[in-house]
């Protein structure tokens, strides 16, 4: 068995590292290039609006009575806004609509869990998507506590009548 003298070693090992790199380069760089067609036609139709009257949003109605702190409130609506926009994946055109309008998101207060359920209910019966919070109990709130209701999206129209008499957060 003949061993191959040291300088030819390293010239089909530099040969070799080269070409390694170049396919990765090459390959990456292709593999998640964007099609920027595509992303151009889809950031221009979100941001074309219909009529203004027509407009859907997603509205989350916070429990005031559970005294929870600011930071504790976002995560509960980040639980919220996620847990909406999972059930919205099941009507792609109802998701469609809200993000044209930048999925607009508003926060109401509410007194009660009774009320939280109430608003459940008007949801229910007028076919709009609605997702309960219920909290884990490790920090401010008791363990199952209902926090927050996601409510949407829909039109506002719709929501009007589920919580438009209600106050903002």
């Amino acid at each position: 068995m003949a061993l191959i003298p040291s300088t030819s070693y390293f010239a089909i090992f530099s040969a070799g590292t080269l070409i390694g790199a170049a396919s990765a380069y090459f390959i990456l760089r292709f593999r998640h290039a964007p099609n920027t067609e595509i992303w151009k036609n889809g950031m221009e139709e979100r941001y074309e609006f219909d009529d203004p009257k027509d407009e859907y949003r997603l509205i989350m109605a916070i429990r005031n009575d559970l005294k929870m702190q600011k930071g504790k409130v976002a995560a509960q609506c980040g639980h919220a806004a996620v847990a909406a926009y999972a059930k919205a994946l099941n009507r792609p055109k109802l998701l469609k609509r809200w993000l044209k309008y930048g999925g607009t998101k508003v926060a109401v207060r509410i007194d009660s869990e009774a009320e939280l359920l109430e608003l459940d209910k008007e949801a229910k019966k007028l076919n709009v998507l609605s997702s309960i919070i219920r909290d884990a109990g490790q920090t401010q709130v008791a363990p199952g506590s209902r926090t927050v209701i996601a409510i949407g999206p829909a039109a506002k129209s719709i929501l009007d009548k589920i919580t438009g008499h209600l106050k903002l957060y």
